[in-house]
C-alpha cells in the first residue's frame, strides 16, 4: 500500500569512546516514497543508514533510539535490548537482523562496481539475488531478462562481466541486483558518485521510478540538494551540531 510505514527510526544517537557520531536522528521510510538523507561528507548519513539496517559497527555504539519495522513486527523495538551494551550487543543486534539484509533491505553502495562480483556474470549475480525470494522463481532466465529490461539494459548484458560495462551500465546492473529479491526497502548510498551530471540525473530518476513502480521505499543518501529537492518525499538534513565532532 503506497505510504505504508516500513521503517521508523527515532532518536538515534551513536557514540564512540571519544565522540558522538550522530545525535537524536529520526528517519521514516514509507512504501513507494523516497526518503533522502542529505548533508556534507562526514556527518553520519551512511552510518545512520547502516544503523537503520541493524548494523552498528562502532564501540560502544547505540546510546539512544528506537527502531521499528511496522510491516514485520509492529510492536518490536529492535534496539531496546541493546542500548548501551557496547560491542557485544552491537554484534548481537547485527545477528538478529542479518536475515533482513538482502531480503527486506537491499543496499547499493557509492561505487556500483564494488557491489558486483568481478568473477561472475551480471545474469548470474541477478539469479543469486533472486534466490532470496520466497517462493522461488519458476523461470529465472525470463526473470533476469525482465529485470535487465526494467533498468534499461539489453538482454545480452546477462552474459557480461562487470568490467566489460561502462560506469552507467554498472549502476543499472547493481540496481537490477538490488531489486531482484523484491525488497521492501532499497538503500542507495550516493549512487551519483563519479557520474557526469546528465548520467547522474538519469540514474537517480531510474532509481525513483523503479522503486515507486514496485512500491518499495527508497532511502537515498546524497549531498546534492538539487537532487533531493526534485525527488524526495521525506528529507532528513544532517549538520554538525554544536559540540559534536563529525
Amino acid at each position: 500500500m503506497p505510504g505504508e510505514p516500513l521503517v521508523e527510526l527515532r532518536g538515534l544517537t551513536v557514540r564512540t569512546r571519544s565522540r558522538t557520531l550522530v545525535s537524536d536522528i529520526d528517519v521514516d521510510v514509507r512504501a513507494g516514497q523516497v526518503t533522502a538523507l542529505v548533508g556534507p561528507s562526514g556527518v553520519g548519513k551512511s552510518l545512520t543508514a547502516r544503523c537503520l539496517m541493524g548494523l552498528v559497527d562502532v564501540d560502544p555504539g547505540l546510546a539512544g533510539g528506537s527502531l521499528r519495522y511496522p510491516g514485520l513486527e509492529a510492536d518490536r523495538d529492535w534496539y531496546r535490548d541493546h542500548l548501551g551494551g557496547g560491542r557485544s550487543e552491537m554484534q548481537r543486534l547485527a545477528r538478529e537482523t542479518s536475515a533482513l539484509r538482502g531480503s527486506f533491505f537491499t543496499y547499493a553502495p557509492q561505487v556500483a562496481a564494488s557491489a558486483l562480483n568481478p568473477g561472475r556474470t551480471i545474469g548470474r549475480q541477478v539469479v543469486l539475488a533472486m534466490a532470496r525470494r520466497t517462493p522461488p522463481v519458476e523461470d529465472p532466465g525470463r526473470e533476469v531478462r525482465g529485470l535487465l529490461a526494467e533498468v534499461g539494459l539489453a538482454p545480452r548484458t546477462a552474459g557480461s562481466l562487470p568490467q566489460e560495462l561502462s560506469g552507467g551500465q554498472c549502476q543499472r546492473a547493481a540496481l537490477a541486483v538490488a531489486i531482484a529479491p523484491h525488497p521492501s526497502v532499497v538503500v542507495a548510498d550516493e549512487p551519483e558518485t563519479g557520474l557526469d551530471p546528465i548520467l547522474r540525473r538519469g540514474i537517480i530518476e531510474l532509481l525513483v521510478r523503479v522503486c515507486r513502480d514496485r512500491g518499495c521505499g527508497l532511502l537515498l543518501i546524497s549531498h546534492h540538494e538539487d537532487t533531493v529537492t526534485r525527488i524526495a518525499d521525506i528529507v532528513v538534513r544532517f549538520g554538525t551540531p554544536e559540540g559534536i565532532d563529525a
